[in-house]
């Protein structure tokens, strides 16, 4: 990936999740830059799931043209503020 489909990559991400979604990235002075301001917002965790259910998001986040990590997070951050309703299995 050159260091222009980075940044654009980057952008898009800042732009459509989290707290930031629907509003632009702030311009930054470089590439390194760029990269502290979208690694900050996130904090990384690790989580086992059932058979199939990576598999299932990975899939979807393909068709839908999305890293599957992010598709996860949104998800996560929907049920977070009540606008998903899940049922436990």
């Amino acid at each position: 990936m050159t260091d222009k489909e980075l940044a654009l990559a980057l952008e898009r991400e800042y732009e459509e999740t989290g707290e930031n979604a629907g509003t632009a990235m702030p311009p930054a002075p470089s590439i390194a830059a760029a990269i502290a301001t979208v690694k900050k917002r996130k904090t990384k965790v690790g989580t086992s799931f059932d058979p199939g259910v990576l598999e299932a998001f990975k899939a979807k986040a393909e068709r839908v043209g999305i890293p599957y990590q992010t598709l996860l997070n949104s998800v996560v951050k929907r049920y977070t503020e009540s606008k998903l309703d899940i049922e436990v299995a």
